[in-house]
């Protein structure tokens, strides 16, 4: 009984000693996890915020632009104004050259006149001319020819004059007019300069957003490859909890077996001997798991890929995919070279895999990277799934999508 005691202590001893050495590893893991959550948290916030700064950038170019549109709608009123102005100026200079030509045929009228008068008796041409008349008839006859070339230049004089005013009066509201879209452009231009300094800093913010972001995505990278080695660790450590334990399960047995051989009152002793395990053993550090048909990667601990990015979310969701799978559309031939069963059909819980350049729903997938998503549906030759990625308003994902046309892309099941 003694020895039975002490065997139990020592194996209780073993699994406590195991049980501490698992304890720090996991619980590093779990501060770790905690920081990878909190980073994706910040990122988020930031992503959200970058999309605003983005927004309001684009509403103030829209602004700008709006602006730019009146400046040069203003700029050519301002030169047909100009260009009516001169119009108008040219039909004064012209009319105060039939106003002179008008007066030059007035004095030359006059002058042939008092040629006629001979000496003048009364100092008045009109006058003069009357009363030089040859007789009564040819005093009416003049008379009259007087009073026509009288009310002739006096017609004359007042139409040229009444033009000249209507001129200088549409050439002063053209002036006018002109000062107007002057002074509107230079309100625009003012407008348009405070639009600018405004999306200059929004363009600022939204550089200071990615910049952040770019950083959190680094210290995620290093986050996540700190989990990974964290993870392996914890990994190593149940392996050693359930080799000490089996060691110790072992010792215990024969131990009782000993115990009862000694103690024994029969002529004959039989020994038991433990039974070999013919089953497999998982545990959460095996890469294969054989049970129910799934198969893990032999690199599937952690998420090693970039936060925002398709493989990051499908990462995240299918924890047995690879970590080094590569970019999306290189996947399925990664999981092919690990043994996974790589088709074009589709099924609930496969990963699809889209091909660089490939459409998808409405969209094209990046040349060169491709793009992976979740199967979370299938109904005929279309498919429901769940992914992430910079593109979609929540990076991190689920974003939700039914694409027809499934059997085109290729899928990797478990």
């Amino acid at each position: 009984m003694k020895l039975q005691t002490i065997l139990t202590t020592m194996v209780t001893a073993v699994t406590l000693t195991a049980f501490a050495a698992t304890t720090m590893p996991v619980s590093a893991a779990s501060d770790t996890q905690t920081q990878i959550s909190s980073n994706q948290s910040a990122t988020d916030k930031l992503v959200a915020q970058l999309a605003a700064a983005n927004t309001e950038v684009i509403n103030l170019q829209n602004q700008i632009n709006d602006k730019n549109t009146a400046i040069k709608d203003a700029q050519t009123k301002i030169t047909d104004t100009e260009a009516k102005i001169k119009e108008l100026a040219g039909e004064v200079t012209k009319t105060e050259a039939e106003l002179s030509a008008r007066k030059d045929v007035l004095k030359k009228q006059l002058i042939s006149l008092q040629k006629q008068t001979g000496d003048s008796v009364t100092g008045n041409v009109y006058v003069d001319f009357a009363l030089n008349s040859k007789d009564l008839s040819d005093l009416i006859s003049r008379a009259s020819t007087v009073n026509k070339l009288n009310q002739a230049n006096k017609d004359a004089l007042a139409a040229v004059n009444d033009a000249k005013a209507k001129l200088t009066d549409l050439q002063n509201e053209q002036v006018a007019k002109k000062q107007d879209l002057v002074d509107t452009k230079a309100s625009l231009e003012s407008d348009k300069a405070s639009l600018v300094n405004l999306k200059s800093a929004a363009d600022t913010k939204s550089d200071a957003l990615n910049k952040k972001i770019a950083a959190n995505k680094d210290v995620l990278v290093a986050l996540q490859d700190k989990a990974a080695k964290e993870d392996a660790a914890a990994k190593a450590s149940l392996a050693k909890l359930s080799a000490a334990a089996t060691t110790a399960t072992t010792t215990k047995s024969t131990t009782k077996a000993a115990t009862k051989s000694t103690t024994s009152t029969s002529s004959s002793v039989a020994t038991k001997t433990p039974a070999a395990s013919t089953g497999s053993t998982s545990n959460s550090g095996s890469s294969i798991n054989v049970s129910g048909g799934t198969q893990t990667s032999s690199d599937s601990a952690g998420n090693a890929y970039a936060y925002g990015q398709c493989t990051w979310y499908v990462k995240s969701v299918a924890p047995w995919a690879g970590n080094h799978w590569g970019n999306g559309g290189q996947w399925g031939a990664s999981a092919a070279a690990e043994g996974f069963t790589v088709n074009n059909t589709p099924s609930v819980g496969s990963i699809v895999v889209v091909a660089g350049g490939q459409n998808f729903g409405g969209w094209t997938a990046a040349a060169g990277y491709g793009h992976v998503a979740y199967v979370v549906g299938v109904s005929g030759n279309s498919i429901t799934v769940q992914q992430g990625g910079m593109g979609f308003s929540n990076p991190g994902g689920p974003n939700t999508q039914t694409v027809s046309g499934a059997s085109s892309f290729t899928y990797i099941h478990r």
